[in-house]
């Protein structure tokens, strides 16, 4: 039988719980994907190339990197970085502090030791969405930033406040609607992530060893992988419409997302869906194995260090003694 936590208990959980530990989640999913974008940026110039230039239909990964390359050099794969770790650690804490503390409320409410994967699902779902409206600013200015061809690259602040004063405070949040059609990404990531880490902590217990470093790795590779495949669609449709120009622009217009989708397939079949595919997986599965292989890394490497109590660790024991 499930029954509420009295207010007592509820508050030294949240004491314990949702302040400490859901804050060194949130530093080290920051430190996750700031290292791992460092690592694949050039990657991502190469991602957005292929599904927004038509110079580079046709062509494979290593050919686009020739090209730009050629026409670039080095520098040209490392535009905009500084901004895009700005923007990916910051939408990593909000994501990963949004989330745990989520998930300790439900406990901590609730009683219940594990999280259903519905629950967990809408938990995701949840922590995406305060992601997407609080940090879509940043991800407009980055985006704009990756776009800047010559001169001097701007700093976030700089080119925000440039948005601000020539397109008005709201233009910050341009492209929020498709990306919250996006909140399903890390959704079903965190999903298949977890029901993973289950049973990879079953095996290493049966086996007396911890899960590796490789395991980790591929953990994540597979949630990413499985993750865009689902929901790339939407992915291809986002970048086309933060990329098209003005009326003068002889290629198609798109109202909005699903006009976006529904011209994708007349013109182009439903594999015009999937263009850019090979280039996406490999820029964010490999992103998104190194950021989770750093976040297991730097979470138990600070809960070590501090002495604290793992948040998993602490419900459980916070769930059984008000059972008792």
């Amino acid at each position: 039988e499930i029954t509420m936590a009295k207010p007592s208990a509820m508050s030294e959980g949240l004491a314990n719980v949702f302040t400490y530990d859901s804050l060194v989640h949130a530093i080290a999913g920051a430190t996750g994907g700031a290292t791992a974008i460092s690592i694949f940026f050039p990657l991502n110039h190469i991602r957005v190339a292929m599904q927004s230039d038509d110079s580079t239909k046709g062509k494979g990964i290593v050919e686009v990197f020739q090209m730009m390359a050629k026409n670039g050099g080095v520098g040209a794969f490392y535009r905009g970085l500084t901004a895009q770790i700005v923007c990916l650690a910051t939408s990593n804490f909000v994501y990963f502090y949004t989330y745990n503390s989520l998930k300790v409320i439900n406990t901590v409410v609730s009683g219940e030791k594990h999280i259903s994967p519905i629950k967990n699902l809408a938990v995701a779902s949840i922590a995406g969405v305060v992601n997407v409206l609080l940090t879509s600013p940043l991800w407009t200015i980055c985006v704009q930033i990756m776009r800047v061809k010559k001169g001097r690259t701007p700093g976030v602040i700089e080119h925000g406040t440039k948005i601000v004063k020539e397109e008005g405070f709201w233009s910050l949040w341009n492209g929020v609607i498709p990306s919250l059609w996006l909140v399903s990404n890390p959704s079903v990531q965190f999903l298949i992530y977890e029901r993973l880490r289950i049973m990879l902590d079953g095996m290493s217990k049966a086996r007396g060893t911890p899960i590796t470093v490789f395991e980790f790795f591929v953990m994540g590779a597979i949630a990413k992988a499985a993750a865009t495949y689902v929901t790339y669609p939407l992915q291809i449709a986002q970048t086309k419409l933060r990329t098209q120009k003005g009326k003068g622009d002889k290629g198609p217009r798109y109202a909005g997302t699903i006009d976006c989708l529904v011209k994708i397939v007349n013109a182009d079949g439903l594999g015009g869906l999937y263009q850019g595919i090979n280039a996406k997986l490999l820029q964010t599965v490999l992103t998104a194995a190194f950021q989770f292989l750093t976040y297991e890394q730097v979470q138990m490497a600070v809960f070590s260090t501090l002495g604290a109590r793992n948040a998993k660790a602490a419900l459980n024991s916070f769930v059984e003694k008000k059972k008792a």
